[in-house]
Order: C-alpha cells, then structure tokens, then sequence
C-alpha cells in the first residue's frame, strides 16, 4: 500500500509511505483509495505530501480530482508538506488558488 491513513480528532490524515515519486503509475491506487473516504459528506483530509520529491501532471490531476471530489460532496481536503520541488511546481500552475495549502501538519490541523 502507497498510502497510510490515520486519524487525529476526526480528522483523516492521507500519509505516502516509501514513495519519493508521484506518477501516473500510481495515480489510480491513490484515487481507489481516497476518492470514497472523501465522497463520504464532512469528511476532513490532510493529504501529507512530506516523502514526495517529484510529481508530474498525471499526479497534479489525481489531487484536482481528489479535491473535486471533496468539495461535491461537502467534504475538505488540505495539502501538507510541500517539497520545495513540488512546491515550484504548484506555484507554477497557481494551484495555491485551487488548493487549499498548509505548510505542515500541525497547520493544516489547526485551520480546520
């Protein structure tokens, strides 16, 4: 499994274990595995991106997704954890405007 869930105060946190990359190859167990935790109503999310070092688009469109999904369903997502690799990239694409980006754990619990 690519990613670890655990919760703190209601609050689900997405964590990526032993994954620098974040590539189309695995996008899909990623979306199977946050999209119906997320179309649950109210559901808060922390997706921690702390051991990401690359992401490409096919990973940027799996979070857009994931953060579509959210927001029709009632549900909020917060991202976490940005490698400053990753964080050029989302500065890049002004996903900033989209995503709601908190720079670590203990921020993004507390802005919910």
């Amino acid at each position: 499994m690519i990613i670890k869930l655990e919760e703190s105060d209601g609050i689900q946190i997405a964590r990526f274990t032993d994954l620098p990359r974040f590539t189309l190859a695995t996008t899909e167990e990623v979306k199977d595995l946050l999209k119906p935790v997320l179309s649950e109503t109210g559901t808060r999310m922390i997706l921690d991106l702390g051991n990401i070092n690359f992401i490409d688009s096919s990973g940027i469109g799996c979070i857009i997704a994931l953060e579509k999904t959210a927001k029709s369903n009632g549900s909020k997502m917060k991202i976490t954890h940005l490698s400053q690799e990753v964080n050029a990239v989302f500065d890049l694409l002004h996903l900033q405007m989209i995503l709601d980006i908190q720079p670590d754990l203990e921020s993004a619990l507390k802005s919910f």
